[in-house]
């Protein structure tokens, strides 16, 4: 296979981590602890430097688990992370702002996911968060459809 043909016009630059908070009153955590988790991307747009363009992505991810006694706060642990990208100037700001999303959507939350887990399993004596895998598209698709309640 030739992978030139397939590699996505955008490349990351680099990530970094704008805040971490965590509330922890658990010891330890299980595959059946409730746990709920949203997720909010925002991306700027394109700027052009030195014949490329370069966007940021913004992101925050939010988990809560919930203790058996329901009545009592859940943990919680929030991280936002930030991401840059780049693409070379003679991709369109439509498709970069598409590559922007979908792409960089999708890396930027594995490293949250991955952070997440890690700094999870540092806080309780026993287990660890795992998010799942999002689709990204269809994330944008939900959050772009007006509700029938606006």
């Amino acid at each position: 296979m030739d992978f030139n043909k397939i590699t996505a016009e955008l490349d990351f630059v680099g990530s970094s981590v704008h805040n971490v908070e965590i509330k922890s009153d658990m010891i330890r955590i299980s595959n059946s602890t409730k746990k709920s988790f949203g997720l909010d991307i925002k991306c700027s747009k394109p700027l052009v430097k030195d014949n490329e363009k370069f966007g940021k992505l913004l992101m925050q991810v939010e988990v809560s688990l919930f203790k058996e006694d329901e009545e009592l706060e859940p943990d919680s642990f929030k991280i936002v992370i930030e991401g840059v990208f780049k693409a070379s100037n003679e991709t369109s700001d439509e498709k970069f702002m598409e590559l922007l999303n979908v792409n960089g959507g999708a890396a930027l939350f594995s490293i949250a996911r991955s952070k997440i887990e890690m700094l999870s399993s540092m806080t309780y004596a026993e287990g660890k968060i795992v998010l799942p895998m999002i689709n990204i598209i269809q994330y944008f698709a939900e959050r772009n459809t007006p509700k029938n309640d606006e």
